[in-house]
């Protein structure tokens, strides 16, 4: 009894230790990743010990992510494949969700931002169930982040607004990482006065938290914006601290980074031999973090063409002054010239693309309508047939009451689904005739959304399900209230029909700078990959809801007909077993002007 008592105890303590060792990683991980990575190392050694795969799998997340900050991104991603696999059979939700993270911040780190965006939105689908606030502000940091470096500004936007909503005191010490990202944002659109002010934020609370990376950020940050006032002297200040701070570090990601902009602050203050060297610097690591790329045979040639480069700037002070005059203006009237040629390349590309375009839509529009007469060939024709043949041998009294008695609840099912097809169909001829000429106002989004709970109350309390549309209340859209009405009509009752019986759906607002959302979410049986595909293309996809539900498909695919005559798009999410997310994206009045 003592012997068994004293190894429970031992066991206890070192899930103890394991845990504690967890937690101080996390701590170090952005500002002494090499420490983090020590810790990680001896906690996932103690795990195997205890033959735990859940802290098994953790602490392999956890030296993943060490190996991620510290720029070793091969190993990085040996790591947090193992660690995923442990999770992915063991069914470690939450463990999967984060490692589907780190492999999107892997990727990040090697410049393959569309590939990090496509982990960062599995993790961020996982999440949203989860409401774990600190995942859901880094996700939607990252994502964030990532549509920048890919200058895609108005998702950027999108996705830093999302995560300013989870931020919390709890780890008010990373929000530095949220301001450098809203800074960097505001100063690549030109808005310079509040790329100034965010950047400011950043060095605040970076320094306020004693955070490394953050300091080295804001400074880096802070010499690109002087270098683009003209104050080339304060950037080279900035730059050199951010560099030096950078170095100390270790962090290859932070080393490349910040090489890059005091080489460019060395230009600027004609340091031309210096600017070379750190250029090759940053370039070296850069090639360190993107190991994960395939390195191809052209680099010497690079190479050399960099070292010319170095001795035409050596040798700059020594041409003749006249001389290096009259070949400016040679090389001005050549890029005139070059860039005359390419307006006229571009005006006449963008004239054939947009004809191409518009033919394209043509045949998609045809081709939509085609598939609408043949269902309404087909599915109309069935069930009047049924239903007439009925009424037929009933008044041929070939049929008796008692006899037509069992065949009435399929003659009531058969009319019921002719009831929304034909429903529909009226649908999209009267979203046909308003998209033609759009009456557009301001309302309360809450108004339509209410109207329609009211009118679909009987299918949402004969399938228990919770509806719930809190956040449109005083939530302003501009657009078309019919066209909408008939749109999100659509997509709650397809929400309605794959839904499990005492499940929510929900209908929430989120405001852009430029955009208004609204999602349908439901948290039903989800839907296949293949499946989303089929409906993003415009394909007709019928599958039988929970309650056996019948249908064809028509619903959703007018959906996307309906945003687009809006002016908008939509997007789709969906996990299977999990359920589904449908976006619509609307302009503001502001952008629509």
């Amino acid at each position: 009894m003592g012997l068994t008592h004293g190894i429970c105890a031992q066991t206890n303590n070192s899930l103890q230790r394991v845990s504690s060792l967890i937690r101080e990683c996390d701590s170090l991980l952005y500002d002494q990743p090499q420490s983090s990575l020590n810790l990680a190392i001896e906690a996932n050694e103690l795990a195997n010990t205890l033959k735990n795969d859940s802290l098994i799998a953790l602490t392999l997340n956890r030296i993943g992510s060490a190996h991620w900050s510290l720029g070793n991104q091969m190993q990085a991603l040996e790591k947090i494949q193992e660690s995923l696999q442990i999770s992915e059979l063991n069914d470690y939700e939450e463990i999967m969700a984060k490692n589907l993270g780190n492999i999107g911040n892997v990727y990040g780190a090697s410049g393959l931002d569309l590939d990090a965006i496509g982990y960062y939105r599995s993790e961020l689908a996982i999440q949203k169930s989860k409401r774990d606030t600190f995942r859901l502000f880094a996700i939607n940091n990252n994502i964030g982040k990532a549509f920048l470096d890919l200058n895609n500004f108005d998702s950027a936007h999108h996705y830093l607004t999302s995560a300013s909503l989870f931020l919390n005191q709890r780890f008010e010490h990373l929000h530095s990482i949220y301001y450098f990202n809203q800074a960097e944002l505001y100063f690549k659109q030109g808005e310079n006065q509040m790329a100034d002010s965010l950047i400011a934020l950043t060095m605040y609370n970076a320094q306020q938290f004693n955070s490394t990376r953050g300091i080295i950020r804001a400074n880096q940050l802070r010499a690109e914006w002087d270098l683009s006032m003209g104050n080339n002297e304060k950037a080279l200040g900035h730059a050199e601290l951010a560099f030096e701070l950078a170095m100390q570090s270790g962090v290859k990601e932070l080393i490349y980074i910040t090489a890059k902009t005091l080489s460019k602050s060395y230009g600027k203050v004609n340091r031309y031999k210096d600017a070379f060297e750190m250029q090759l610097l940053h370039e070296k690591y850069l090639d360190s973090v993107q190991s994960i790329t395939t390195v191809n045979e052209l680099e010497l040639l690079s190479y050399y063409q960099r070292l010319f480069q170095m001795r035409v700037l050596e040798s700059k002070n020594t041409i003749n002054k006249e001389l290096a005059e009259q070949q400016k203006l040679i090389i001005q009237g050549l890029v005139v010239a070059l860039l005359i040629a390419g307006i006229l390349i571009a005006i006449i590309v963008l004239v054939v693309r947009e004809l191409g375009m518009r033919k394209r839509q043509l045949e998609k529009l045809n081709t939509f309508r085609s598939k609408i007469f043949a269902i309404v060939s087909h599915d109309l024709k069935s069930p009047i047939q049924s239903v007439s043949s009925v009424i037929e041998l009933f008044n041929q009294k070939l049929i008796s009451k008692e006899e037509i008695e069992p065949v009435l609840p399929e003659v009531r099912e058969k009319t019921s689904n002719l009831m929304n097809l034909l429903n529909n169909i009226f649908l999209w001829a009267e979203g046909q005739m308003q998209g033609e000429n759009l009456q557009k106002e301001t309302f309360d989004l809450s108004a339509i959304v209410e109207d329609l709970k009211n009118e679909l109350e009987e299918r949402l309390d004969h399938k228990k399900i919770t509806f719930d549309y809190s956040s449109t209340k005083n939530f302003e859209v501009h657009s078309d209230p019919g066209i909408l009405r008939i749109l999100l009509r659509n997509l709650v009752v397809n929400a309605i029909k794959f839904s499990n019986e005492n499940s929510t759906i929900e209908v929430n607002a989120v405001e852009g700078e430029r955009v208004k959302i609204i999602e349908v979410i439901d948290h039903g049986i989800g839907m296949t990959q293949q499946i989303k595909d089929n409906i993003l293309k415009g394909g007709l996809v019928s599958t039988d809801g929970t309650a056996g539900e019948k249908g064809n498909g028509l619903g959703l695919a007018l959906c996307f007909d309906f945003v687009k005559s809006l002016g908008g798009e939509m997007e789709v999410e969906s996990v299977l077993g999990k359920g589904s997310v449908f976006r619509i994206i609307l302009k503001n009045q502001q952008a629509q002007q």
